[in-house]
């Protein structure tokens, strides 16, 4: 029994070791990580020069950026996500996505 428990616990450290990887990456004192955008996206960092936006690697604490989308497309899943005390961004856990948008 003892074997089967070790076994169970190391499968699930394992699979839970890539996302204590990543919320260690974005944990910052200062606040959070610069985040990727969705594929066809962008970010909007509102208030900061686009000088200021290339130089910048930590956004602080309450700092909210904005998804956005390139063309025809909108974004599936949050739009805002918001830096939180804990360096971490608000949502993670859901997916941003830019979708193609069709009237017809």
């Amino acid at each position: 029994m003892c074997r089967g428990m070790a076994l169970s616990f190391l499968l699930f450290f394992s699979a839970m070791l890539p996302l204590l990887r990543v919320s260690a990456s974005y944990n910052t004192s200062a606040g959070c990580a610069i985040i990727r955008p969705p594929r066809d996206g962008g970010i909007r960092y509102r208030g900061l020069t686009q000088e200021q936006i290339r130089s910048v690697q930590v956004l602080p604490v309450d700092y909210e950026i904005e998804y956005i989308c390139r063309g025809n497309r909108v974004i599936v899943g949050p739009k805002v996500r918001k830096c939180l005390p804990n360096g971490t961004w608000t949502d993670l856990i859901q997916r941003s996505r830019c979708c193609e948008f069709n009237l017809s």
